[in-house]
């Protein structure tokens, strides 16, 4: 008995620490899904199906072999013949090495710039989980400031000061936004969920971490990183080559037929003679001329074309400088929010509560203000989130992930 009074002493006396969530940042999230995410598996399966296709379009048929021997009879001879022919089309000489050749190098742009839009996949959900992370914050405060006003309220209303009816009004209110905070809690489960699904985790409980922006560099660096492959304008250009080679290969199949050099070997044992014969077979082109591929590889060249045509250098130009105006711009708005504007309202909402204490200010007063505070917290959310999308636009447009630093 003695030893569980000095459990319970120790108990009581020794600070009971809560389980902290662990920060999970997002340079973390995106290295695992590069490794484990099933996106990544299907990216690299889609340049493993590439590189087999390009292998196939460069390999020739396999040859066939026919052995014939004569049957053994006192008065037939003896003989056996080996026929070797080898199927061939035009453009195994040297068009289908360049086809394959282009359709590994789109291959190997497109899984580029696939793993970069993975990259930004994980970014957008891990930034809207922030976000609402920050909400659950935002309504928390809400709930907390309207019990705690609650107090003053009743106490207004026995006194006289406030109307009865205000004070059941703001008791509501209160209410309501318990319940906004209990579906935002859900919302948030929902979004970790989502966030460790595609990056392919385990993690129970994790937070978030405000995402860093990035520090953009000058047009002209930028102008130059989108020569990269990975960019949108390599992307089209490859798939306009590898359209281009496609067409050169069912061109040339079509103006030349298939043909199959053949050679046969004949050996006669009673007379010990061996006899070789060359020969060509032919595919005489009267039904199929190749026109089937011939249309389909010209509508493939004339689409890749037409891509390309949209975004010529100049376009391209024109519309990188714009994403970068788009995205210097959204930047310096959030910034201004988090470092100027919220702080501001807050300043406004602290005068306001003193206001209503000193009995210059009324419920409606405080309704107002609380309501005008959250609403430009949010806006202060959706104006980053707005930065986080034009950075991932300008990235796309140069194919490479810009480098990260605080503000």
């Amino acid at each position: 008995m003695k030893y569980l009074y000095i459990l319970l002493l120790c108990a009581f006396f020794v600070p009971i620490q809560s389980a902290r969530a662990e920060t999970l940042l997002l340079e973390t999230v995106i290295e695992q899904a590069l490794q484990h995410s099933p996106e990544t598996a299907r990216i690299l399966n889609s340049f493993a199906d590439a590189d087999a296709e390009a292998f196939e379009i460069e390999t020739l048929n396999n040859p066939t072999a026919e052995i014939n021997a004569t049957a053994i009879e006192d008065n037939a001879s003896r003989s056996i013949g080996i026929e070797i022919e080898q199927p061939m089309r035009l453009s195994n000489f040297g068009s289908r090495g360049s086809y394959a050749y282009a359709v590994r190098r789109a291959a190997n742009i497109e899984q580029k710039a696939q793993m970069l839009e993975l990259i930004h996949s994980i970014t957008r959900v891990y930034a809207s989980y922030w976000a609402l992370q920050e909400q659950e914050k935002i309504l928390s405060d809400n709930v907390n400031y309207a019990r705690k006003k609650q107090k003053l309220i009743r106490r207004a209303a026995k006194e006289g000061r406030v109307d009865a009816s205000d004070a059941k009004v703001f008791e509501a209110e209160a209410l309501r936004l318990e319940e906004q905070l209990r579906v935002m809690r859900a919302r948030k489960v929902n979004g970790a969920a989502n966030l460790l699904r595609m990056a392919g985790m385990d993690q129970t409980v994790f937070d978030a971490e405000r995402p860093k922006s990035p520090k953009f560099p000058k047009l002209a660096t930028l102008t130059s990183l989108a020569g990269n492959e990975g960019s949108i304008r390599s992307l089209l250009e490859s798939r306009k080559a590898l359209a281009e080679r496609r067409y050169n290969v069912a061109r040339q199949d079509a103006g030349f037929p298939e043909f199959a050099p053949r050679a046969v070997i004949e050996h006669d044992f009673d007379d010990d003679s061996t006899v070789i014969l060359f020969g060509v077979n032919i595919a005489i082109p009267i039904w199929d001329r190749n026109n089937a591929e011939l249309s389909r590889a010209n509508s493939e060249r004339r689409l890749a074309q037409s891509n390309l045509n949209a975004l010529n250098e100049q376009n391209f130009v024109n519309v990188l400088a714009a994403s970068f105006e788009k995205a210097k711009a959204t930047q310096i708005s959030a910034s201004t929010y988090r470092n100027k504007i919220v702080p501001s309202w807050n300043d406004v909402q602290s005068l306001t509560d003193r206001k209503f204490k000193n009995g210059q200010a009324s419920i409606l007063d405080l309704f107002q203000m609380r309501e005008r505070i959250t609403g430009v917290q949010s806006e202060a959310l959706q104006t980053y989130l707005n930065s986080i999308e034009a950075r991932i636009e300008l990235e796309s447009l140069i194919g490479h992930s810009l480098t990260e630093s605080k503000e």
